[in-house]
């Protein structure tokens, strides 16, 4: 197995900051794959134009829910205008998954529902 599946497994089997949050100051949106049923919903609690707090929680295959729980390691700290501008190939590189043409739906599923958040 590579590094990039085992990361993934690792994300899948043990997938960090999955759950809920709540408040005035917890944006949410949630997505979905039609094609395949993988739903995807993340919640972002922000302060001073950073996220300071990041849930999630869906049902998927082991590369949405890898790339949800990866995604949501790096959202942590980030501020607000520096992830608005980040293109979805850039997000997909900070994820760093490695996936072949057919299944990048997958990985880009949590990332569309971080970008129905930023532009909210």
């Amino acid at each position: 197995m590579d590094i990039y599946a085992e990361e993934v497994m690792d994300h899948y089997e043990q997938p960090r900051n999955q759950g809920e949050l709540e408040g005035n100051d917890v944006r949410t949106a949630r997505d979905a794959n039609a094609s395949c049923g993988d739903m995807i919903q993340f919640f972002i609690k922000t302060k001073a134009g950073r996220v300071i707090d990041v849930k999630w929680k869906g049902i998927g295959c082991a590369i949405s829910v890898a790339g949800a729980s990866k995604l949501s390691e790096y959202l942590q700290g980030q501020s607000l205008g520096d992830l608005a501008r980040m293109s979805e190939a850039e997000l997909v590189k900070a994820i760093g998954f490695q996936v072949n043409p057919g299944r990048m739906k997958c990985l880009t599923l949590p990332i569309r529902v971080v970008q129905k958040i930023l532009e909210s």
